[in-house]
């Protein structure tokens, strides 16, 4: 078994799109729903721990260029064509898969909300 970093798994990343999403989602349905209470407490606290989360890893990051004495850098020298998209195609894809999953989860939560809506009038 493979132990890795909190947070950087493909849970860790969808929780970071989840908690990047919720305050632009709060202030959209605070705008348009008259009766809808902006959770600011419950924003704050997710954006937090998520702002932790990235900290880390940069922190992380640091101490192990330091410990191994590395010249490690957050920038990557483009010195071969082949080696920026093969690098990057990895987290590319990962990304893709949870924003497909993140849309597919809110369009069946709009959905079953506009059913339930129109279950409940009848």
């Amino acid at each position: 078994m493979n132990v890795g970093l909190p947070g950087a798994g493909i849970g860790g990343l969808y929780y970071l799109i989840c908690t990047a999403v919720m305050p632009f989602k709060e202030i959209f349905l605070t705008l348009t729903k008259p009766k809808h209470q902006f959770r600011y407490r419950l924003v704050f606290t997710q954006f937090s721990i998520s702002s932790a989360i990235i900290i880390g890893f940069i922190a992380i990051y640091q101490l192990v260029s330091i410990l191994f004495e590395s010249n490690l850098s957050l920038q990557i020298s483009i010195s071969n064509d082949s080696f920026l998209p093969s690098l990057l195609l990895p987290i590319v894809i990962s990304l893709a898969l949870l924003v497909f999953i993140l849309t597919l989860v809110e369009l069946s939560a709009f959905i079953s909300k506009k059913r339930i809506k129109t279950v409940i009038k009848k």
